[in-house]
């Protein structure tokens, strides 16, 4: 399980805070998207100041030395950048948990009650997904009611999903293949 176990717990992440609760939630994770992104911003700028060090180094040995900086900076850049894409992740799922609580009065009573009972991963895994806060009022009606559709509760793949496989089943059927013996033997000992 991911982040929202840790955020919530065990329980329904819907059922887990109230709506003041996940708006400070949400207001923390914008502070800390904020944070990384003045600090990767500090990092790029240092890792400038060294290569222009370096291009007016003397030596050798003083050019290795900046390398080496710049590549160390390069990589805290990269860690950073990491933790603020997963930080982004945990707030686009906060704020999308923030529109289902504040839609719980829009939905019917069966929507709810699925919305409550969905798997943690399956829900986070939605919920990071998909960015509720883009849409009208009906597309994300629509959108957490899908979310609740026995596709979602019970893992299979959405028809779209399916689609290459059904081409390439198709573009097979078009091309006649002999089947093998053992197939054919197979099929005449079901008939009979």
């Amino acid at each position: 399980m991911g982040f929202i176990s840790s955020l919530f717990g065990r329980g329904s992440p819907v059922d887990s805070l109230s709506l003041e609760e996940l708006k400070v939630t949400e207001i923390q994770l914008n502070k800390k998207v904020e944070d990384l992104y003045a600090e990767v911003h500090r990092i790029e700028q240092e890792v400038q100041h060294n290569y222009d060090l370096a291009k007016a180094a003397t030596s050798e040995s003083e050019q290795v030395s900046y390398a080496r900086r710049i590549k160390t900076l390069l990589q805290k850049k990269e860690m950073k950048l990491s933790a603020q894409a997963q930080i982004e992740k945990e707030l686009r799922a906060v704020s999308n948990i923030l529109i289902l609580k504040e839609r719980e009065k829009d939905l019917p009573a069966g929507v709810v009650k699925k919305l409550k009972q969905i798997d943690q991963g399956k829900m986070e895994e939605y919920l990071v997904n998909q960015k509720l806060s883009t849409m009208d009022d009906d597309e994300q009606i629509g959108a957490i009611i899908a979310m609740t559709s026995s596709t979602m509760e019970i893992g299979v793949e959405p028809e779209e999903d399916l689609s290459d496989i059904l081409d390439t089943i198709r573009a097979g059927k078009e091309v006649p293949v002999p089947a093998p013996p053992e197939i054919v033997q197979s099929r005449k000992t079901e008939l009979e």
